[in-house]
């Protein structure tokens, strides 16, 4: 088996496994629409920086939608996000490994919710920001290597990455600008619509006997 059909397959497995996990959530309908949304969100951040190379609002769109939501519907906003964006971008064989990436993206701003415990700091959640800059980077990047032909050396891989670096560390620049831009608030507002989605049934208490009215004396 080639190095580019193992590559597309474990890249396949784990799309398939992503939306599979979103459609087994069985998201309701507010949830759904919100999805889309904020695929929306990513996708018009997209087009709109396109001007300036990897400078785009899309990771922290992803990010916070995990964070908000959980893992299932962030990896569903970034897959969608880097799918629906390259009909206009361009679709190729980087178009799955963008999905990948953005996806788990998504699944990385849900755990860092749970670890965090939904405290939004700011540093630390600055600093998760460029790491998830240079891992969507990182992965990206290797497409390339899936139309070369071959199976790449280390070499390749390490010359390939070296190269994209300062592609990479202008996504980390404009992550943390974009958050601390207007991250905070989004995530307020996607907190808020989630909490009401949150719908608690209890079991109410039981009614009390009705006390027999006294009859009139004659």
């Amino acid at each position: 088996m080639s190095w580019q059909l193992a590559s597309f397959l474990i890249l396949g497995a784990v799309l398939l496994g992503g939306f599979a996990w979103y459609e087994r959530s069985r998201p309701p309908s507010q949830v759904v629409a919100l999805v889309a949304a904020l695929a929306a969100m990513a996708i018009a951040g997209r087009i709109a920086f396109a001007a300036f190379p990897n400078v785009k609002p899309t990771t922290d769109i992803v990010v916070f939608a995990g964070y908000a939501l959980g893992p299932a519907p962030g990896f569903a906003v970034g897959a969608l996000a880097a799918l629906s964006s390259n009909l206009i971008f361009g679709q190729g064989p980087w178009t799955p490994w963008q999905m990948a990436a953005w996806g788990i993206v998504g699944v990385l701003g849900a755990g860092w919710a749970v670890l965090t415990r939904r405290h939004l700091y700011r540093i630390p959640t600055a600093a998760l920001l460029v790491g998830c800059a240079f891992f969507y980077g990182a992965l990206t990047n290797l497409s390339t290597l899936t139309v070369a032909g071959g199976t790449p050396t280390w070499g390749q891989v390490i010359a390939l990455e070296s190269s994209g670096l300062p592609f990479d560390t202008a996504h980390a620049v404009g992550n943390v600008a974009f958050f601390l831009a207007f991250g905070p608030a989004l995530v307020r507002v996607l907190l808020r619509y989630r909490a009401r989605l949150e719908v608690r049934w209890t079991a109410a208490a039981p009614a009390a006997p009705a006390t027999p009215e006294p009859t009139p004396s004659s």
